[in-house]
């Protein structure tokens, strides 16, 4: 009986620290980003960008010299949600900038905001939730901001006119957030996807940066479900880009890194293969890491994407008119 006594107690004593780990580790990454809050250390996964703060700094103050205004909107569930929008006159249609994992638009499209200004598009620019102005006290890594998403497209549509075509492009966590959205009732005017170095779902994404980190990911994805469930109301199995891509007939530009160490590369693939679109398309970069594809290959890809954006201008007013 006392070896039994001894081994029950060693089995309550690492469920605790486990859970305690596990809690540690859950309320530091997804819960709203605070100085005392200690999650996964992924910064060894991400490449610097270093090489080019001076350049972004220059794009920041660039940005922040024009003609910018805030808005604020509902989403779904009551949660208030910010935004910043810069207008283009005679505007040719809206591009909306959705930031990855813990970050604001700013930070993530600053180099290409110039070049989609001059392209002739507006530009909304979200907070995601529990990011930045807008409310929320849990990322949930696509779940509930896909509806967020679809919130500002139909923002946009009554903004800018149900004729000028909406366009959604997503980084890292913004790009599962407008693929996941992708599969959720849009506006008929949203004319197509960018999605650079998304991730497949929730589940797969946390087990990819456990292992990574070297973190055991059994029991601890299991605790950290449970978590998410109880205090964040969201299941890291709800939703996955896999799914939203099988019913996705929007064109879609998928773009990745090849060393891309946070997001494996693979995912974009899979995305990739289960996207139903007529038009798909993929630009990878052999050498980019992390959302590192625009800063590694600029002139390529901004050519890439001008060309992608007026062939959906294209087909959208050729549909358009064929109604």
């Amino acid at each position: 009986m006392t070896v039994l006594y001894i081994l029950l107690g060693v089995l309550v004593l690492w469920l605790a620290v486990t859970l305690f780990i596990v809690s540690k580790l859950f309320f530091g990454s997804l819960c709203r980003k605070k100085e005392k809050k200690t999650g996964v250390d992924t910064s060894s996964l991400v490449v610097s960008i270093e090489a080019y703060k001076d350049e972004i700094k220059a794009g920041k103050e660039w940005f922040y010299s024009q003609d910018i205004r805030d808005i604020d909107i509902v989403s779904y569930d009551g949660t208030k949600l910010h935004a910043q929008i810069f207008e283009k006159e005679n505007t040719i249609g809206t591009l909306i900038l959705m930031h990855g994992y813990r970050s604001i638009a700013i930070n993530d499209f600053t180099l290409v905001l110039p070049y989609y200004h001059d392209l002739g598009y507006n530009i909304i620019m979200p907070d995601q939730r529990a990011c930045g102005k807008s409310e929320g006290k849990y990322i949930t890594l696509g779940v509930k901001e896909r509806y967020d998403c679809k919130a500002w497209t139909e923002f946009a549509a009554k903004e800018f006119g149900e004729d000028l075509p909406i366009f959604l492009d997503g980084i890292s966590m913004g790009a599962t957030t407008v693929m996941m959205a992708a599969g959720l009732d849009l506006p008929k005017n949203v004319a197509g996807i960018i999605a650079d170095c998304g991730f497949t779902s929730p589940y797969e994404v946390v087990l990819s940066v456990l292992k990574a980190t070297h973190i055991p990911a059994i029991p601890n994805i299991w605790f950290a479900e449970a978590f998410a469930r109880i205090f964040a109301k969201f299941s890291f199995k709800e939703a996955s880009t896999i799914d939203a891509m099988k019913k996705c007939e929007y064109p879609i530009y998928f773009i990745h890194g090849k060393k891309d160490d946070f997001v494996p590369y693979e995912m974009s693939e899979r995305n990739f293969e289960a996207c139903i679109s007529e038009k798909k398309d993929f630009f990878s970069v052999d050498e980019a890491g992390h959302g590192m594809c625009y800063l590694t290959k600029r002139e390529e890809l901004r050519a890439a994407l001008k060309q992608f954006l007026a062939e959906c201008q294209d087909l959208y007013h050729f549909q358009k008119i064929s109604k």
